[in-house]
């Protein structure tokens, strides 16, 4: 599987767009349309948000496991991917044991 590079970002609860050449470059910025899950692995998940633009450069160069809408909650610190369909991210607590086993932390 072919995946970009990936660089760490903080959570800021205002998703935007972290694609960057390359890691001494700083990243797009723009509104974030797009929450990427490049490995669903537990314990080595990868994850980005991206505007429209890089989310189709990425599926012209790369594979990625899952995507849905970006909003809030995917740039929340806390928060899960529920896998389902369609998928989406979730704040993360400890007394749903259910959606905590079918969420993967991103």
């Amino acid at each position: 599987m072919t995946l970009p590079e990936f660089h760490s970002t903080d959570r800021i609860a205002d998703p935007r767009c972290g694609s960057k050449p390359s890691s001494i470059d700083p990243a797009c910025g723009a509104p974030a349309t797009w929450h990427v899950a490049w490995k669903l692995t537990p314990g080595d998940a990868h994850f980005s948000l991206l505007c429209d633009l890089h989310l189709i450069k990425a599926q012209a160069n790369f594979v990625y496991a899952d995507r849905h809408p970006a909003t809030i909650t995917c740039d929340m610190p806390g928060t899960g991917w529920l896998v389902a369909d369609p998928s989406r991210c979730v704040l993360a607590t400890t007394d749903d044991a259910t959606a905590q086993a079918e969420r993967r932390r991103s």
